[in-house]
């Protein structure tokens, strides 16, 4: 169960893989007051845009789509594991963990940022992601709640892509039953 979900968390959180390469930014004139908070306010919406596709595609499983939210450069930094960096490697980790889903009914997926801050092309916001699945074999639903932090990066065509990704379990796994001990063996003293 708890592979599962961090699969479906990978797959999820890692909503999130490649597009368009990454470009440098051209340099910009100095903008006016009133044309930094236009900037500012596109950029909200844009970024909101990115969240409603996130979801939308979370809870499709539809991994072209997750994988269209993603900068060619994408790392993503999941609980119990190393950095998988860039778009190759991450593309291979969401569509491993989406064949792991395949049995699974996706209920719900929800994302609430408590804070977004953009700064020039980047921005970082941090918040949770939940959700709940059930195996369509019948059973017990499953749900969960991350902690997650995200850089995103603006695209040449003013849409925000995520470039990094990190999350980590929110609140306590299942318990797993514990291992009964091996007894064990005592030397005989005589002989060693």
């Amino acid at each position: 169960m708890r592979n599962l979900s961090l699969f479906l968390a990978i797959v999820m959180i890692a909503a999130i893989v490649p597009c368009a390469a990454q470009k440098k930014s051209t340099p910009r004139r100095p903008q006016s007051e009133a044309e930094q908070q236009q900037q500012i306010e596109e950029d909200k919406v844009a970024i909101q845009k990115l969240h409603d596709l996130d979801i939308e595609a979370s809870l499709a499983l539809d991994v072209p789509k997750l994988e269209a939210l993603w900068t060619d450069d994408i790392v993503t930094m999941a609980p119990d594991g190393p950095a998988v960096v860039g778009r190759e490697a991450n593309n291979k980790k969401l569509e491993e963990g989406a064949e792991g889903l395949k049995s699974m009914e996706i209920l719900a997926f929800d994302e609430q940022w408590q804070e977004i801050r953009i700064q020039g092309d980047w921005a970082y916001e941090w918040g949770t992601m939940s959700g709940r699945m059930r195996p369509f074999s019948g059973g017990q639903e499953i749900d969960y709640l991350l902690n997650v932090m995200r850089v995103l990066n603006r695209q040449p065509d003013g849409t925000w892509k995520i470039a990094r990704s990190i999350y980590n379990n929110a609140k306590p796994l299942p318990a797993q039953p514990e291992q009964p001990k091996q007894p064990e063996q005592k030397k005989d003293r005589l002989k060693d």
